[in-house]
């Protein structure tokens, strides 16, 4: 069992075998990578769990947990999993061209519930936990704004 569990942009990430950070000056966050032929400059900005990479000129989102941070962390989504009735909304704007599900059904995590056409691109929206769908409220030819509630499932 590792003592950390990195993220970055979300995923988790493996300990890179046989790479060594060393810092040139921490109090800047600067930094190299080293693996004995290649060394790396990084900057290193953030604190607490929350920080950003500098690397090859891209800035990269990580964030670092002790292992009790982690247990929490996924205990905490466990019970939002659980935590009864939740409401899919729109994460954008557009012309609702395709509803695939039904009060009463049952759809699986990441099953295709309906679709959304914003600048002539369709978008499927999917299901973000299984569960049973109780609310339906588009329909295909209905415009909907960022946010709206598209569907409820328990």
């Amino acid at each position: 069992m590792t003592d950390y569990d990195v993220r970055v942009d979300g995923e988790p990430v493996p300990p890179a075998a046989g790479w060594q950070l060393d810092w040139d000056d921490p109090a800047r966050g600067v930094a190299r990578l080293r693996n004995g032929a290649r060394t790396i400059p990084v900057v290193v900005e953030g604190g607490g769990t929350d920080w950003h990479i500098v690397i090859h000129g891209r800035r990269v989102a990580a964030s670092v947990r002790t292992w009790r941070e982690r247990l929490l962390a996924e205990a905490a989504t466990a019970a939002q999993v659980d935590a009864g009735p939740i409401t899919v909304s729109a994460t954008l704007p557009g012309l609702v061209v395709a509803v695939a599900v039904g009060v009463g059904d049952e759809v699986e995590e990441g099953a295709p519930l309906l679709t959304i056409e914003a600048m002539k691109m369709q978008n499927e929206v999917r299901a973000p936990r299984p569960g049973r769908v109780i609310e339906v409220s588009v329909a295909v030819g209905v415009t909907v704004a960022t946010g709206a509630s598209l569907l409820r499932l328990e």
